[in-house]
């Protein structure tokens, strides 16, 4: 007998999404250190100019501006994701948690926190580039793959998979060095014999830099435990301290 799989768009109510443009806008307060070097450096770099104590105050208000300069580059590049991540999780689980026919639960703990990033938005250069946020979980048992995200919600046989490779891309204005994400392309049958796309990233969940090779490392990861859950002779078990760094931090 042919297992069905299920795909649906989750619009059980008027709440507000995870994703929402006024919660995406929330994070905007993390460019204020940014804000702030211009600030200081100018106004530093103008009493530096003036008479008697003054050019003492503008040396240390520029010293001032430079390192927070320093420190947000640095914040910026490896760190700035870690927060918005933790509160989309924690707005994800709440949602979870008002469902009464979740296919996962909102403190699963082999669950995967995953990203939707279409290849619309790889050109996304400032802002959130992802449409959707779920949680991911293989189930091996009955060989289904099931999401509960916050638009969507699979139920995916794993016979009804169809492919699952790597991809890279950078936005425009980025740098590959800085700025590369890596992406799964997840195929799978969808209802009615149509065939569903999603490009599928981890989210930096935990105070570690999130560089573009920990990205590709974490797309690697998840490869690997979809390739395991597919054809388990082909690909071998992925270690569990491997896929952690898929794993959200319990509530």
């Amino acid at each position: 007998m042919t297992r069905e799989p299920l795909v649906l768009s989750l619009h059980e109510d008027d709440s507000e999404r995870v994703l929402a443009p006024g919660r995406v806008r929330r994070f905007y307060w993390l460019f204020a250190p940014l804000v702030l070097s211009f600030v200081s450096c100018g106004v530093g770099g103008w009493l530096v100019t003036g008479a008697e104590w003054m050019p003492i105050v503008g040396a240390v208000l520029l010293g001032v501006g430079v390192l927070l300069g320093i420190g947000y580059v640095i914040f910026e590049s490896f760190y700035i994701s870690v927060i918005p991540a933790r509160c989309y999780l924690r707005w994800l689980r709440e949602r979870i948690d008002q469902r009464t026919d979740a296919v996962v639960t909102a403190d699963d703990p082999n669950a995967f926190f995953v990203q939707h990033i279409p290849r619309k938005n790889w050109e996304v250069n400032i802002g959130e580039n992802a449409s959707d946020v779920g949680l991911l979980l293989l189930d091996h048992r009955n060989r289904l793959m099931k999401y509960e995200g916050d638009n969507e919600r699979w139920v995916v046989p794993a016979e009804c998979i169809l492919s699952f490779r790597l991809r890279s891309f950078t936005p425009p204005a980025g740098m590959d060095f800085l700025n590369r994400h890596t992406v799964l392309m997840l195929r799978f049958q969808g209802e009615d014999d149509t065939v569903v796309l999603r490009p599928l990233a981890a989210h930096p969940l935990y105070w570690e830099p999130w560089t573009p090779r920990s990205r590709e490392r974490a797309a690697e990861c998840l490869e690997d435990a979809i390739g395991h859950f597919v054809d388990p002779d082909r690909w071998p078990r992925p270690y569990e301290q491997d896929l952690a760094m898929l794993i959200p931090p319990p509530e």
